[in-house]
């Protein structure tokens, strides 16, 4: 089992180098055409990206730009704006961003933050769904809300240290160029796996954390009171500050939105 997870994770980080092969490389700085290099152009004509839709804005507050298969060109981000496999998503100093899946995950992006949507789909018919990520930097929060009756589901997140799996949870993962950090909320469990070490598994279940840094080789378990949770996550609300719906709840209205979206025809299958 050890093997298989190592080639399973050495397969993945191929997958992932080769998406981001020749993507800008983006410091935590502010977003701005001062800021980013002189070869890439900020549109304010959105246009979509190549395949169909694997997910969607629901809200968002601040400077945010998202680049799809091209990485000379970006496009700010709107409420309401689709989103596809590829797209990386680059959050200013005071923004946030609250996005929706195929597989009926939320993610909620915190500011100086980039990520990237490496694959998200939802098979029907296979009654399967997976959804890779990579953290490059920065703060999210990961709600997974799987479709029912599912055989298979896989969520997976990456960032330069850490390898974290699940199939069911609400979680945070904070990375910077020294460390990453996993934090797990209620009702989770959670695989983790230091890419240095990726035949050594720590498991992470409700109200606990762990830092995995380069030369960890068996990173610690630390459990959490409710109440440093719940301090925690009012800083990953479920929907930017300011708006009106209130920090721990979906927007009902605006799910339903996203359902009309993202119906049949456009869920991208295996």
């Amino acid at each position: 089992m050890a093997a298989l997870r190592i080639i399973l994770i050495f397969l993945l980080c191929l997958t992932a180098s080769t998406l981001l092969w020749g993507h800008p490389s983006f410091s935590e700085t502010n977003i701005s055409e001062q800021t980013l290099t002189s070869d890439i152009v900020i549109k304010e004509m959105y246009q979509p990206g190549s395949g169909l839709p694997v997910g969607k804005i629901q809200s968002v507050r601040g400077e945010a730009i998202v680049f799809h298969r091209d990485p000379t060109v970006g496009y700010r981000i709107q409420t309401g704006l689709p989103l596809y496999a590829g797209d990386i998503m680059r959050t200013g100093q005071t923004a946030w961003i609250l996005c929706r899946l195929i597989d009926g995950s939320h993610i909620v992006l915190t500011p100086k933050t980039t990520l990237t949507i490496l694959q998200s789909s939802y098979n029907s018919s296979r009654k399967t769904g997976v959804s890779f990520l990579y953290l490059q930097h920065g703060g999210a929060r990961f709600m997974l809300n799987p479709m029912p009756d599912l055989i298979s589901y896989d969520y997976k997140v990456q960032t330069e240290e850490a390898f974290t799996l699940a199939s069911e949870a609400d979680f945070v993962v904070k990375a910077n160029p020294a460390a990453t950090e996993i934090i797990a909320f209620e009702k989770s469990r959670l695989e983790v796996t230091a890419m240095a070490q990726p035949e050594e598994i720590t498991f992470l279940s409700d109200f606990q954390r762990t830092i995995v840094a380069e030369k960890t080789i068996f990173p610690t378990v630390e459990t959490l009171s409710r109440e440093d949770i719940e301090i925690m996550m009012a800083g990953f609300h479920t929907a930017p500050p300011g708006k009106s719906f209130a920090a721990g709840t979906i927007n009902k209205r605006r799910d339903r939105e996203t359902e009309d979206m993202l119906i049949e025809e456009d869920i991208v299958e295996d």
